[in-house]
């Protein structure tokens, strides 16, 4: 796996070499041209940017049942110098914040681009009840 955002050369180190490219943080925009940009290097040394290359994403995610359940993990855990408000307003492409609708909607926004990989920092994770509900709210729903 090659992770990174440099177009210029880095992409073409994930086109030569990976069988999985990373984006850290990235929204379906950046991954959309990114996937562009490595099938045309991969194009021009003779791989199939589709068969050769997984397309991976490392995203925030915070769950829960309600947007009060969410904004109180995001008190909990917000940086100092963030209000709430701004944490809302974050790109909200690249990070799967809210109800299990609203995250499972990010999500296939990146399937529909052809992410197959998804690392995922849960963020305010305190017990295995959050990994459970994300497996039958999200995962099953795929």
């Amino acid at each position: 796996m090659v992770g990174g955002s440099g177009e210029k050369h880095l992409l073409k180190v994930a086109a030569k070499h990976a069988n999985r490219y990373n984006l850290f943080f990235g929204s379906p925009d950046e991954m959309k041209r990114k996937i562009s940009i490595l099938k045309e290097y991969c194009s021009s040394i003779g791989r199939n940017h589709k068969d050769d290359l997984e397309y991976s994403v490392v995203l925030p995610c915070i769950i829960r049942d309600s947007e009060e359940e969410v904004n109180e993990v995001l008190l909990q855990t917000k940086r100092e110098d963030k209000s709430i408000k701004e944490y809302s307003q974050y790109p909200v492409d690249s990070i799967l914040i809210g109800i299990p609708e609203k995250v499972l909607q990010g999500i296939r926004k990146y399937l529909d681009i052809g992410v197959t990989h998804f690392i995922l920092h849960f963020i305010g994770l305190n017990n295995n009840s959050i990994l459970r509900h994300f497996d039958s709210s999200v995962i099953t729903k795929i």
